[in-house]
């Protein structure tokens, strides 16, 4: 079928109320599976290769908090953080579901885990499909959330339905390929996968990566070779900008703690994960929306909602949702506001109080391996063809050397307190 999804105004309105936890709907009722027992016990961390992961380790580790760490490689960095004293190694769900389920299984009966907690949408989605086969109770979102939260074509209908800016879609499927002269769009064109990760089989398994079609025969080429493959993909509007993410804890869709963050560089300039990001007050327009897209879902948990913001125009797009903690969560901790202790106190029914939900404005995070790459792809010149902003080899080299002297620049994995896992990821890249 081929859709398309039409963009509209943001209204702006109202004031935002972070609620406190002991008026929380409570999590029982919206978020938790049948099995959820209202208490984490011991918590089975999963995801080690992560940095939402590391966040929770770092944080959970200072604080006491029980809980076992795994990888889905013996080099996961989480594993090799001095916070982590119980480790494991599992099956990863993009190799076997069937192993990964029997693997958690065993770990949570060796160290005695009550939950399990996954922090990719691989490991979500398994945990989601299999979870009247664990022996543990998994902390994830309910069924149906996972079904829109992790499309970016539901989430983008969603947001157009609630008068919330997107860039013009068109989502092609099945038999989608024959129809492809038919499309007008100016270019370049984005394609990308509706979702990242699908349940495929015996295994999860991660969709193509975005990349951009310049003329009519490279939009057809990728669009038939993805077709052919049964993926469903998304036909995007190009918009030159810069992302901006709102994030935090919901209840039920209302904030109960929120951080704004702004992209300054990506490990990859033509779009990718975040080398550098910058804590910021977010805009109320953004705040606004973020919230009527988490209310409308009654979403409970961790959220981040990522806009791009058009250097020209200055209007904002929603371009997806994340119904998880989200890449940049290191940065939220490093500016004072610790999300993962926060969402560990809600999981337990435990008091927030306001002092709590206060971060600073104006620290960055970066990721020096990502910068770096980020770097080497500047220093190789803009891409022919390429319509948008793209940093001088002389201003990318400035601004990389720079942060290293920037006191407000914080290396998010490198930390002196934590320096092995920085180490881990390095050779993990390097081999």
């Amino acid at each position: 079928m081929l859709d398309s999804i039409k963009s509209a105004p943001m209204p702006v309105d109202g004031k935002l109320e972070l609620v406190n936890s002991t008026s929380l709907p409570a999590w029982h009722d919206v978020h938790r599976p049948a099995a959820w027992h209202g208490k984490t016990g011991k918590v089975l961390l999963l995801d080690g290769y992560s940095t939402r992961t590391l966040a929770c380790v770092r944080s959970w580790g200072k604080r006491g908090i029980a809980f076992a760490v795994g990888g889905e490689t013996p080099w996961d960095m989480s594993l090799f953080s001095r916070y982590s004293r119980e480790t494991f190694v599992y099956t990863s769900p993009k190799r076997d579901l069937s192993k990964f389920v029997q693997d958690v299984n065993r770990f949570s009966r060796r160290f005695r885990a009550d939950s399990v907690f996954p922090t990719s949408e691989a490991a979500i989605m398994a945990c989601s499909k299999y979870q009247d086969e664990l022996e543990c109770s998994p902390i994830i979102p309910h069924e149906h959330l996972i079904e829109t939260v992790f499309n970016k074509a539901k989430t983008l209908n969603l947001a157009a339905s609630l008068g919330i800016p997107v860039p013009a879609t068109i989502r092609l499927a099945g038999e989608d390929s024959r129809r492809l002269d038919e499309l007008q769009m100016d270019f370049p064109v984005v394609i990308k996968s509706s979702s990242s990760e699908s349940l495929l089989g015996d295994k999860v398994e991660t969709s193509a990566k975005t990349v951009y079609a310049f003329n009519k025969v490279e939009l057809e080429k990728e669009c038939r070779s993805r077709l052919e493959r049964g993926q469903s993909i998304l036909l995007q509007q190009y918009i030159d900008g810069y992302g901006v993410g709102v994030s935090g804890l919901f209840a039920g869709g209302r904030p109960v703690a929120v951080i704004g963050h702004r992209r300054l560089r990506e490990s990859d300039p033509l779009g990718g994960p975040s080398a550098l990001a910058e804590s910021i007050e977010p805009a109320p327009e953004l705040l606004e929306a973020a919230i009527r897209l988490f209310e409308r879902l009654q979403f409970t948990g961790p959220a981040m909602a990522e806009f791009k913001v058009d250097h020209r125009s200055g209007r904002a797009y929603l371009m997806e949702i994340n119904g998880r903690f989200w890449g940049t969560i290191l940065l939220a901790l490093a500016s004072g506001l610790d999300l993962p202790y926060l969402y560990w106190k809600m999981l337990n029914s435990m008091d927030i109080g306001p002092e709590e939900t206060v971060y600073r404005a104006g620290v960055k995070g970066r990721y020096i391996l990502g910068d770096t790459k980020c770097l080497f792809l500047c220093l190789k010149g803009k891409p022919q063809n390429w319509p948008g902003a793209f940093a001088s080899r002389l201003a990318a080299i400035r601004s990389y050397l720079g942060s290293f002297v920037d006191r407000n620049t914080a290396d998010l994995i490198l930390t002196r307190d934590d320096p092995k896992p920085f180490f881990a990821r390095l050779l993990e890249v390097l081999s």
